[in-house]
């Protein structure tokens, strides 16, 4: 298992607005990434983080958040980002969504540049922008539509 580097909360570091997108693999589930496969983007979120961060450091920060035990997060809610871990990690379970796996992949954008890297077994690969894309980011509209469907 991955174990997140702590430098993700690192103060005293310029920091910037990072869009990190969660896209689960429709055809390779819980295997390998391949540019032939269909990608379902399940969330969006802005997250502010030094400016320095590796794409690898926010890729497994989001490795652990969307694995993690929601009970387990809320023990880390006093410290630095634990609020925004819990809830992120709450809303994507209210989704439903799955774990995020091997063969599903994480795009890490900032100052217009975006990096793609692949879930595999022992952390990350860099992929050229994956051609088959569906989904949606998380908006207001779609967390709503979850939100009438569980009340139903």
């Amino acid at each position: 298992m991955r174990k997140p580097n702590p430098s993700v909360y690192r103060s005293g570091h310029a920091m910037t607005s990072h869009l990190i997108e969660i896209y689960h693999n429709l055809d390779g589930c819980l295997g390998h990434y391949d540019p032939g496969n269909v990608l379902s983007e399940v969330i969006s979120h802005w997250r502010s983080l030094p400016a320095a961060i590796a794409p690898e450091e926010v890729a497994d920060w989001a490795f652990k958040v969307f694995n993690a035990d929601l009970d387990h997060l809320a023990i880390s809610r006093a410290e630095p980002g634990g609020e925004e871990d819990f809830l992120i990690a709450g809303v994507y379970r209210m989704l439903r969504r799955r774990s995020l796996s091997n063969g599903d992949v994480v795009a890490v954008s900032r100052d217009g540049h975006t990096t793609w890297l692949a879930c595999e077994p022992t952390g990350w690969r860099s992929i050229s922008p994956p051609p088959k894309r569906v989904g949606e980011p998380l908006t207001s509209a779609v967390f709503f539509r979850h939100a009438r469907c569980r009340d139903a």
